[in-house]
C-alpha cells in the first residue's frame, strides 16, 4: 500500500488561502480609518449642498445654509424674509423646508468665525449662500477633523461647486 502525502503546492495553497481569509476578517473587523472616513465625510457634504443648490435654483429663491456648533449640524433653508420668519409656526431648523446634515461623534467640526465669536447673538453661524442663478458664496469656510486629518471647505463663486482642501491648503479634486 503507497503512503499518502500532501505535496508541498497542496500545502503552499491552503496556507495562501487561510492568510487571505485572515486578512479579509481583520480589515473587516477594525472598521473604516480615519482617512477614509474623512473623505467619506467630504463626499457626502458635497452630495448635500448639490442638493441645496437644485432646491435653490429649483425655487428661485436664496437658500442659506447655518452651522449649529452644538448640534454638530448643517441646517440649510430658504433665506427668509423677517416678516416670514415672524409668521413661522416652528422653528427655522423644525421647518419642512429645512435640509439638514449632521456629523458623526468622531469628527470635529469648526469654522473660521465660530458662534462663539459673534458673542452668542445666535446658535449658528452662517456657512454657505446659494443664488438661484447658480452661484455661491462662503461667508465662513468650515474645516472638519478626524484624528489628525482635516479638510477644508470653500465654494467656487461662479458656479456654486465645493472646493476641498486638504488641511495642508492643497486642493482636492472630488468625483
Amino acid at each position: 500500500m503507497a503512503k499518502r502525502c500532501f505535496t508541498l503546492i497542496e500545502v503552499i495553497v491552503v496556507l495562501v488561502i487561510i492568510m487571505l481569509v485572515t486578512g479579509i476578517a481583520v480589515a473587516s473587523l477594525r472598521g473604516e480609518s480615519p482617512a477614509a472616513a474623512l473623505n467619506r465625510t467630504a463626499l457626502e457634504l458635497e452630495a448635500y449642498l448639490a442638493k441645496v443648490r437644485f432646491l435653490c435654483a429649483e425655487s428661485g429663491r436664496d437658500y442659506v445654509v447655518r452651522f449649529y456648533p452644538d448640534k454638530k449640524m448643517f441646517c440649510a433653508h430658504p433665506d427668509y424674509t423677517e416678516d416670514e420668519l415672524q409668521d413661522m409656526e416652528t422653528e427655522v431648523v423644525d421647518d419642512p423646508l429645512t435640509s439638514k446634515f449632521t456629523f458623526g461623534e468622531d469628527f470635529e467640526v469648526s469654522t473660521v468665525e465660530s458662534a462663539e465669536d459673534q458673542a452668542r447673538e445666535f446658535d449658528y453661524v452662517e456657512i454657505f449662500r446659494f443664488y438661484p442663478s447658480g452661484g455661491g458664496v462662503c461667508a465662513n469656510r468650515p474645516v472638519i477633523r478626524n484624528d489628525n486629518l482635516a479638510k477644508n471647505f470653500d465654494l467656487s463663486f461662479f458656479n456654486g461647486m465645493l472646493i476641498v482642501r486638504d488641511g495642508d491648503g492643497t486642493p482636492e479634486v472630488l468625483p
